[in-house]
């Protein structure tokens, strides 16, 4: 007996064993199901509006509505992150089954909440090639409402826009169905890999038959689709879309029988939405969350009664209604069904069951919050501003290109003027355009267009934005149009795509979709700072859907903020308390500093006045003696295009070169011990004193008026002999040298004389004056308009920052002319010192060498040749070839200790700066005009001004790299790409 019953027990505990056992899920969903009653159970099949902003008295209310009738979830109507917050916790203990929260965000959580961010509009995201930026900012979405709690993203829209649907522009990727396909799948997909489930909104039936109609039951009903409607719907099915939200749609309804078009009462605006989940299932096999929105169902048929359009809509199976209208009289009108019928308590059961397994894949069953003191933090990210700026820039769409204008290679042999219709000027589109060239602004106004066609006949190159509807500015537009005959015109379109109907006449035409940020954004497009490959989402006229020319980066400056190049800006605001120090403790009267970074102006700033005596303010446009940067900016480029064309060695006598030197102490120097400082020449000899006695200037040196005999602007009133030039060379050729002991090398001793020897070999050389061949071939082709010698020859005097006021040899305040009185003498043109500059000019310069000789579509060095003279060339010395560099630890570099090895640069004695760090891609200009009103003021030095701020920008770089950033932990970019290529190649 005991043997019968071991065995028996060994039996029962075999199958027990073999049973298998329950996951994690089910398990949950079985749990919160047993503790739901009747009602409870209804509740769950709804999702209720929820506005945040209400008073008191309403989030009582809604509170009550919850106790009362546990809804399944809230759908998030307005508010702000924080009012978001507080409602959930105000709700989450009054649940019986936790909340699940929905939120309309296909632009972002700005489309809904306050103080969040909207990325851009499906419309333009329709235009960006890169379906992967797409499935970025589905992630990006889903992982801020995670931080806000929120699950259901009744996203991404996916109508296909048809002439008679254009109310729906912006809310729709286009009407390219295989693209709005690609761009619907990699959206859900960001959305649903972060955990949140994606609705699309809208799927539409386009045909209906009634087949059958009895008494208290549903019609029988057939229905269609219509093929490319719902071909992106299709799409998203397979890619495994949670949600569906139907459409109601109003297209004539079709009956079998006569009696049963005569007994019908149903709009086909009802029962397309009620149906159409049911069509999904039957014929998609879709098995995920139907939502029908009982909203528009009793909008279409006044007919029903309170609770009738959620009854029909549970009939039909859907899983969850959005805004009921009366809750409470739904919930017992489904509760009357599910006791009259079996069939609908199972139903129930099956739907509730399915919403509790929802919640859990959606983490709802481990709820998490965000303390509300890190929720701004937490949405405002770094990666998500870099994000829109990136959706922004690669959705700007060249429509029309036929002349090949774009992008603005060639800037040289042009004259631009910018043309703004709908919009005052100055602004963001005419000050960016100002960073690359001088141009003339105008305003265009129908009533003024006749004068403004004659006064735009010099110019060469038009630029024209336009901001508002070109139908209200049809005369403009002509008059623009028969330009084109022989002037280049670029038309600008910040508005809607639906424009360019009216703009079909132009050659050149970019389209930009909207204003704001656009505005700084589509000059880079215009000059080549930012590569262009967006493409029109919609057809209009003859301009086609997927047409926009790809035009690849010239690789001229484009202009950001600090985070979209890894740069800390909190970190970079402590520049201005330097530069402010500067200014108070009178190191300077102003100053203006600017930082780049791959290939990016993120940092620029003006601080202080002109003079101490002004109010005058410095500002982007100020111009500034450069001083001994001269050397690097002007000398020394043309000493680097005679190496790069072969026509010097540098490690050949200068005296090879130039016959005068062969008979002087200067004979043996080689080019690369001049351009190192190490071949022994005079640190500084002050020529100008020879031509002075007793403080007067000595007898034909100078003149008050120029003349042929008096040529050289020395500075204003005072002018130099013809001669002096000459003089001046022959004095460098006699002048001493430093002596040496016997058989061993100069050591480094800074020196200006080896750079009036070098401009001397680059002017014979080139056969051409070093500041025209610099001007021709450098300075103009680099759009650095305001670069160059005798800035007061071309510019007005309130744009320069005056330097000294000298009293011993020009006696007076010199503005637009050189401070360094050696170059004064020569008038304002010499090798060591006399070029001038703002810094956005100068910042060109070095992006090009940053660039190793290429910049704006144009090589102007060899790599190689770059590379060669800003490395170190000694190791007794820090210097390149012309080039300063940092020293590493060493307290007397010229730059931060934290630059690395590879940095070149320069520092000008009127106190500028440029310093390139190729390891950190990386320019820094610090432009200041220390020496007014004496140049005696070396507070800018002993303060460390230069360097601190110098600093500062290594440390944003530092504090950017320790910042948290969001992890996407699913669909990494190379995981996805290989998905999107597949679902590509079965779109086409």
């Amino acid at each position: 007996m005991l043997k019968k019953v071991y065995c028996l027990l060994t039996l029962l505990l075999g199958l027990f064993a073999a049973a298998p056992a329950q996951n994690p899920r089910d398990q949950w969903v079985d749990s919160v199901f047993q503790t739901l009653d009747e009602d409870a159970k209804i509740g769950q099949l709804f999702m209720i509006p929820v506005y945040a902003k209400s008073n008191d008295n309403y989030l009582e209310e809604l509170r009550s509505a919850i106790r009362n009738h546990q809804p399944g979830g809230l759908i998030i109507m307005d508010g702000g992150p924080v009012q978001i917050s507080q409602i959930q916790s105000q709700v989450r203990d009054i649940a019986a089954a936790p909340l699940i929260l929905g939120i309309n965000a296909a632009n972002g959580l700005g489309n809904t909440l306050d103080s969040t961010m909207t990325f851009t509009t499906p419309m333009r995201m329709g235009a960006i090639r890169d379906d992967r930026l797409i499935y970025e900012v589905g992630a990006e979405i889903a992982r801020q409402m995670k931080v806000l709690g929120l699950h259901i993203n009744f996203a991404p829209p996916a109508e296909v826009l048809t002439a008679t649907r254009f109310d729906t522009l912006e809310r729709s990727f286009g009407d390219n169905r295989n693209n709005i396909a690609a761009k619907a799948v990699a959206y859900i997909r960001g959305l649903q890999d972060q955990g949140v489930l994606a609705c699309a909104q809208n799927f539409p039936l386009k045909g209906l038959t009634v087949v059958e109609l009895k008494k208290d039951e549903l019609p029988v009903i057939q229905a269609s689709i219509d093929s490319a409607e719902t071909y992106p719907y299709r799409m998203m099915l397979r890619a495994g879309i949670g949600g569906i939200l139907t459409a109601s749609t109003e297209f004539p309804l079709f009956f079998e029988k006569k009696r049963v078009a005569r007994k019908n009462r149903f709009p086909p605006s009802v029962l397309s939405s009620i149906y159409a989940g049911q069509w999904l299932r039957t014929n998609m096999n879709y098995d995920g969350l139907v939502f029908v929105n009982a909203r528009d169902i009793a909008r279409s048929s006044g007919s029903l009664r309170d609770g009738e359009a959620e009854a029909l809509a549970f009939e039909a199976g859907n899983d969850m209604i959005l805004f009921p209208d009366q809750i409470g009289a739904s919930i017992r009108r489904i509760r009357r069904l599910v006791r009259k019928d079996p069939r609908f308590a199972a139903l129930l059961d099956e739907k509730v069951r399915k919403i509790l397994a929802t919640k859990y894949e959606l983490g709802l069953h481990n709820h998490k919050t965000t303390p509300s003191y890190e929720i701004a933090r937490s949405l405002d990210t770094d990666y998500a501003r870099q994000l829109q700026r990136r959706l922004l820039e690669r959705s700007v769409t060249v429509v029309r290109n036929e002349l090949a204008i774009l992008p603005l290679r060639f800037l040289e042999d042009r004259k631009f003027a910018t043309v703004t219709i709908g919009l005052p000027a100055p602004n963001t589109f005419t000050d960016i355009t100002d960073k690359y060239v001088i141009a003339e602004h105008f305003v265009a106004s129908s009533d003024s267009i006749a004068e403004l066609a004659d006064r735009l006949k010099s110019f060469t190159t038009i630029i024209v934005g336009l901001f508002a509807d070109p139908n209200n500015y049809a005369p403009v537009m002509e008059q623009l149009a028969r330009l084109q005959a022989d002037q280049e015109i670029i038309l600008a379109v910040f508005g809607s795509p639906l424009w360019l109907t009216s703009l079909q006449q132009f050659t050149t035409v970019i389209e930009a979709y909207e204003a704001g940020p656009m505005g700084q954004i589509v000059p880079q497009s215009i000059f080549g700072a930012l590569a262009t490959d967006g493409m029109l989402p919609l057809t209009v006229g003859s301009y086609a859907s997927g047409s926009g020319d790809v035009l690849q980066s010239l690789q001229r400056l484009g202009y950001s903020y600090p985070e979209d190049v890894e740069l800390d800006g909190r970190v970079l605001e402590k520049i201005a308390s330097i530069a402010e120090e500067a200014i108070t403790m009178q190191a300077t009267p102003g100053c203006y500093v600017l930082v780049a970074r791959k290939g990016k102006v993120v940092y620029e700033k003006a601080f202080g006045h002109l003079t101490y005596d002004t109010l005058t303010p410095v500002t982007d446009k100020t111009i500034y003696d450069l001083a001994s940067v001269t050397k690097v900016a002007a000398t020394l480029q043309a000493v680097m295009f005679l190496y790069d064309r072969g026509l010097i060695d540098i490690y050949r006598k200068a005296s090879y070169y130039l016959p005068r030197l062969r008979n002087s102490n200067k004979r043996d120097f080689t080019l690369k011990d001049i351009l190192t400082h190490q071949a022994g020449l005079w640190p500084f000899l002050p020529f100008w004193a020879q031509t002075m006695k007793g403080g007067q200037y000595l007898p034909g040196y100078y003149d008050t008026i120029a003349s042929n005999r008096f040529p050289y602007l020395v500075a204003e009133g005072l002018y130099a002999n013809a001669a002096i030039r000459d003089s001046v060379w022959s004095w460098v050729v006699t002048s001493r040298v430093r002596e040496k002991p016997v058989r061993t090398p100069y050591d480094y001793r800074y020196s200006d004389m080896g750079f009036y020897i070098l401009q001397q070999l680059a002017e014979t050389m080139l056969n051409q004056p070093m500041e025209e061949f610099l001007q021709q071939n450098l300075y103009e082709p680099l759009g650095a308009t305001s670069m160059g010698y005798l800035p007061i020859r071309r510019f007005p005097k309130e744009m320069i920052a005056p330097t000294e006021r000298d009293s011993l040899f020009r006696k007076r305040l010199l503005v637009g002319t050189v401070h360094d009185q050696g170059a004064a003498l020569v008038g304002g043109i010499a090798g060591h010192a006399g070029l001038f500059s703002n810094a956005n000019d100068l910042a060109k310069l070095a992006q090009m060498l940053l660039q190793e000789g290429y910049y704006g579509g144009i090589r102007y060095y060899r790599p190689e040749t770059v590379r060669l003279f800003t490395r170190k060339q000694f190791d007794t010395s820090r210097r390149g070839l012309g080039w300063d560099k940092a020293a590493q630890s060493d307290w007397n570099s010229p730059t931060s200790l934290f630059a690395s090895p590879s940095t070149f640069g320069h520092t000008g004695f009127t106190g500028t700066c440029v310093w390139v760090d190729p390891e950190f891609d990386l320019v820094y200009v610090f432009l200041s005009n220390r020496v007014h009103p004496k140049m005696t003021n070396n507070k800018l030095l002993s303060l460390n001004i230069r360097s601190r701020i110098q600093d500062v920008i290594y440390q944003s770089i530092f504090s950017y790299c320790t910042k948290t950033r969001p992890v996407h932990d699913a669909g990494t970019p190379l995981a996805y790409r290989t998905q999107l290529e597949t679902l590509n190649s079965n779109l086409k």
